[in-house]
């Protein structure tokens, strides 16, 4: 794996998540499944707070419903903790709030530790 690329696996109430982070020059990519491969799923890109702007700005891709919400919650969250734009790319099957939820900890007990 090259040394901008992070890749681990969690146990949440839906199984086992799979996550790949790529650090890129002008941001963060994060995959996220709950599969063996990755896949393109719900895509959701959030940029952090600043220039008057006191919480993070995201915008959904291939976006379906209440997923779509969930997904930029995620990417929001992450453009926060971290300071720079995140694009989020989820292969979660059955994404609630509460998975959402446990997600969004596990990504900050990886990426703030």
């Amino acid at each position: 794996m090259n040394a901008d690329i992070t890749e681990f696996e969690s146990r949440y109430s839906g199984g086992s998540l799979r996550v790949r982070l790529i650090e890129l020059e002008n941001g963060l990519l994060v995959l996220l499944s709950d599969a063996e491969r990755f896949r393109i799923g719900q895509t959701a890109m959030a940029i952090p707070p600043g220039q008057g702007r006191t919480e993070p700005t995201s915008t959904g891709v291939f976006s379906g419903a209440m997923d779509s919400a969930l997904i930029r919650t995620i990417a929001e969250r992450i453009a926060a903790m971290t300071g720079q734009a995140c694009m989020v790319v989820s292969g979660i099957r059955e994404m609630t709030r509460n998975i959402m939820m446990e997600i969004v900890v596990i990504l900050k007990n990886h990426l703030v530790a």
